[in-house]
């Protein structure tokens, strides 16, 4: 097997204790909602270059996570590892800020068992929570009508959840194909909300402390997929697929615990008396992807994906099943995109062996905050990269590394907050495709 493929299973395996539990990316306020900003069923750094397209389109060097049913299309044993990096700008009526951060995104690996049956495992985040937002008021005398203080609330999360997936697609006829998937979901969120009262002509702020409601609330459950895949050929060298996947509505277990504190500015603990330990249980929706794709099966493919979100079928943390509060609404995404390798086989020229992708998406979703539904609409456009490493694929492992990128620049705005998001987002990935289990002939 090839080493340096070795080298980095490995060093995967080290990264996962420090990263599983810090995929946040920049602050986004809207990620208070639920369980954060659901991230499941975007795929990976290609499917993120054509527009989060990949329910039809099938690849073989990459691994597809939206359509456990492509999967099949992985003949050898492959390799993906990826970050993700994101700088965004945030505004409203009033004021704006810029923020920014890089993270681990996903590690898959997906191994041919048989010319029918592909197995894949992987670690993925589900959903990131990651907000920020502070409200400034002032606190008036009832007598004189003066301001006598100024108040500060502030409303922080961090965490998400994170999903291990064990993915199996199988061919059952030629040009179909069938796939299922079963993960187990895992994570902690934490959410605070604080309040500082800093009295009129006050200068040293050091003394001030703050009260401050903390919840941590840990997530453990299961989720399962299907997915299918049908392709045909049209005219000439042109195929049609179409695919679709459905995930099930899932109840995590969730074990919370709320605590009342008070800290001075620099964070230090003053006091923490714990108010409320307790387990009970939350509900993720159902959900499905429809995709269809047009391809030359060789260089060229096209594809056009419909994602639904069942977000009224959310249930918050209760103590019994499917009884916590409503807090998002139903929810869709439309993304368009394709790719294009020159010449793949060229030897005149690096540029010709490089794949170019293209793309853009549009999603509504809504949330139900204390003020009732809001609309939160998503749109970017994508582009992105695949550069291939060496001469291109090599015996005695025949293994193949490239390495992937995808852009996206975007705008994600509330119709009631009137809250908006510019962002740019980089993902950046290294994939490995190589041969196993070759038997050696001597002549």
């Amino acid at each position: 097997m090839y080493k340096p493929f070795r080298a980095l299973l490995l060093l995967s395996g080290l990264v996962i204790g420090s990263h599983v539990q810090a995929q946040q990316l920049a602050n986004s306020p809207y990620s208070r909602f639920g369980v954060g900003d659901v991230v499941q069923g975007t795929g990976g750094v290609r499917n993120f270059g054509m527009g989060n397209v990949g329910v039809a389109t099938a690849n073989l060097s990459t691994i597809n996570d939206i359509n456990p049913a492509l999967l099949y299309y992985n003949n050898t044993v492959t390799f993906e590892a990826a970050v993700i990096s994101e700088l965004k700008k945030l505004e409203d009526r009033t004021a704006s800020q810029v923020d920014g951060k890089t993270n681990l995104n996903y590690l898959a690996l997906s191994i041919p068992v048989s010319r029918r049956w592909t197995m894949a495992v992987g670690l993925k985040p589900y959903s990131r929570v990651n907000y920020s937002t502070i409200f400034i008021s002032p606190v008036l005398d009832p007598s004189t009508g003066n301001r006598v203080a100024q108040s500060y609330t502030e409303y922080r999360g961090s965490g998400g959840l994170n999903e291990v997936h064990f993915s199996h697609g199988v061919s059952l006829a030629p040009g179909f194909t069938i796939g299922a998937a079963g993960s187990y979901i895992f994570g902690t969120t934490e959410r605070d909300a604080s309040t500082i009262l800093v009295e009129e002509g006050e200068t040293d702020i050091t003394a001030v402390q703050k009260a401050l409601v903390h919840n941590a609330t840990k997530y453990t459950g299961f989720m399962f997929k299907g997915g299918t895949h049908f392709r045909r050929k049209l005219t000439g060298d042109w195929n049609l697929g179409a695919g679709a996947t459905y995930t099930l509505q899932s109840v995590l277990d969730a074990d919370r615990q709320v605590s009342q504190e008070r800290r001075r500015v620099d964070e230090s603990i003053v006091s923490q008396v714990f108010t409320d330990s307790l387990g009970g249980y939350t509900t993720l929706p159902q959900s499905y992807q429809i995709g269809l794709a047009l391809d030359n099966a060789k260089n060229f493919v096209l594809g056009l994906d419909f994602s639904s979100y069942q977000g009224s079928d959310f249930r918050g943390f209760s103590s019994e099943r499917n009884g916590g509060r409503q807090e998002l609404g139903n929810g869709y995404r439309i993304g368009l995109g394709g790719e294009l390798t020159p010449d793949g086989g060229s030897v005149t020229s690096y540029l010709k062996r490089v794949t170019y992708r293209l793309g853009g998406y549009y999603s509504k979703n809504e949330v139900i905050a204390t003020s009732g539904p809001d609309e939160v609409k998503d749109m970017g456009l994508t582009w992105g990269f695949t550069l291939p490493l060496g001469r291109g694929v090599r015996p005695p492992d025949y293994t193949q590394a490239l390495i992937n990128t995808s852009f996206a620049v975007g705008r994600l705005e509330g119709q009631k907050a009137e809250l908006e998001e510019m962002y740019f987002r980089v993902n950046l990935g290294i994939n490995f495709n190589s041969r196993w289990f070759i038997k050696r002939k001597f002549d």
